[in-house]
């Protein structure tokens, strides 16, 4: 009876804990925690102190008590699917992606123990090995063509001891513990995002603000060139429309000699070939300036919603 009891208050306690933590912290971050040990989640805590709380327990629990807090802030409901496997919780009101980069980081390699599905091939290089002569028959049952040099054995060729999806079996196992290998490497992996009631993939957090300025942009152009091809004016066509229509205005000016202010410069320029030769100079040495500045980088084909002749309609005199 009295086990009961100091169990029934060590799960108020706990679910206590993580009430506390869903009014204090607005995302969660949520992580596999398969292979990782006790010892390996101090060290995360530790990189994560004073950023984030990193929250391992039972599933149960911890649903109860989103449940509990749901009555309060219903959007935690978008929270209690995703707690299910062996998975932690990682607590934080940080940018996601500052907290995904230090749990990212936290790696360490871990022997192959038999019976451990490999998250990874598992190549044993050629060379020497360390290994006393006596060992060569264990090797060859493995299919490793091995020979004696030095008084100790020497792999030939490197060899895929283990595939990926495979289960390591004993004699891999000793095989790899033997030569000091340890050819897996754990740590927590990101599985989803809640961020005070959004929920969110991985992925989502490598896009950055330079790729969605340059989609927007790239949208906006499609619209505009779609909207200057249909004649249907929308407000990211309609400075192009502006432009169009003022070049029109420009080129009936300057073909029948009515004169407008915004068409004397250009007047001007025409009357003087040789101010024109040197402004044209000029823009081209500008021009070759700035190409010098800037980082090579491969040409892209030019879409016809991106082209300035085909968004503004073609040449001034077209």
């Amino acid at each position: 009876m009295g086990a009961e009891k100091k169990g029934s208050k060590h799960k108020k306690v706990y679910i206590d804990k993580v009430l506390k933590l869903l009014d204090t912290y607005q995302k969660v971050l949520i992580v596999s925690s398969n292979n990782i040990s006790s010892k390996q989640i101090q060290i995360i805590r530790k990189a994560l102190l004073k950023k984030a709380v990193v929250l391992m327990g039972k599933n149960s629990l911890i649903r109860r008590a989103c449940k509990m807090y749901a009555e309060k802030n219903p959007k935690v409901n978008e929270l209690i699917p995703l707690i299910k496997q062996n998975i932690g919780l990682v607590f934080t009101n940080e940018d996601p992606r500052t907290i995904r980069d230090i749990i990212v980081e936290n790696k360490i390699n871990a022997p192959a123990k038999a019976g451990t599905v490999a998250p990874n091939d598992v190549i044993v290089p050629k060379g020497d090995t360390g290994l006393e002569p006596t060992q060569t028959t264990f090797l060859q049952a493995l299919d490793i063509q091995t020979r004696i040099a030095k008084r100790q054995i020497e792999i030939l060729y490197d060899v895929k001891l283990v595939s990926e999806g495979e289960k390591v079996g004993s004699s891999e196992a000793t095989l790899l513990s033997k030569l000091g290998i340890k050819p897996f490497v754990y740590g927590m992996k990101l599985v989803q995002v809640y961020d005070n009631g959004s929920v969110y993939g991985p992925e989502v957090l490598d896009i950055t603000d330079e790729m969605l300025k340059k989609n927007v942009l790239e949208e906006l152009g499609s619209i505009s060139g779609i909207s200057l091809e249909l004649g249907f004016p929308t407000q990211v066509s309609l400075p192009y429309s502006f432009m169009n229509n003022f070049r029109n205005i420009l080129a009936i000016s300057l073909e029948t000699g009515y004169e407008i202010k915004e068409a004397e410069s250009i007047r001007e320029l025409l009357e003087n070939p040789e101010a024109l030769k040197e402004l044209m100079e000029k823009q081209n040495e500008e021009e070759k300036d700035e190409k010098e500045e800037e980082p090579e980088e491969e040409p892209e084909p030019e879409s016809e919603s991106e082209s300035d002749d085909d968004m503004f309609g073609g040449g001034l005199f077209d």
